[in-house]
């Protein structure tokens, strides 16, 4: 596959394609005449990975980290468990934060909705709304 095509199957730009060649995460693609890059299915799945890892909260570094484990075979094998054990554990945060998000957002979904069927807010006048608690059970120390 070219670079536009990989590109448009993964939706990552020309750019972060080439970036991610130049930083070491995708080596080795296979170059045509004239130095035209030729993706691969490997090449595809390498770059899932990247981004599955992006999306757990792991730097570029921390991803080069791992694909270099990757590399050097059962020896790391250790290292490479215990690394998507953290990332599990970071996955899980991240949707415990989420349904505390989605707790507040459909919360206030049914508050407007109440309001628009009344045509007022003054519906609230008065009254003590109680809304969930954002911060209930978020970690200590978070940003």
């Amino acid at each position: 596959m070219r670079i536009g095509e990989i590109s448009k199957k993964t939706g990552l730009s020309e750019h972060t394609l080439r970036f991610y060649e130049k930083e070491g995460l995708l080596s080795n693609v296979a170059k045509r005449r004239g130095g035209i890059r030729d993706y691969c299915d490997a090449d595809l799945r390498r770059l899932g990975m990247i981004e599955c890892l992006k999306k757990t909260g792991m730097s570029l570094a921390e991803i080069k980290q791992y694909l270099d484990w990757n590399n050097q075979g059962d020896k790391t094998i250790q290292l490479r468990y215990d690394m998507f054990l953290q990332r599990r554990a970071a996955v899980e945060q991240q949707l415990r934060d989420i349904q505390r998000t989605l707790a507040v957002v459909d919360f206030k979904i049914k508050y407007y909705a109440r309001a628009l069927r009344a045509g007022t807010m003054s519906i609230y006048d008065g009254k003590k709304i109680k809304m969930p608690d954002f911060f209930a059970d978020a970690p200590e120390n978070s940003k």
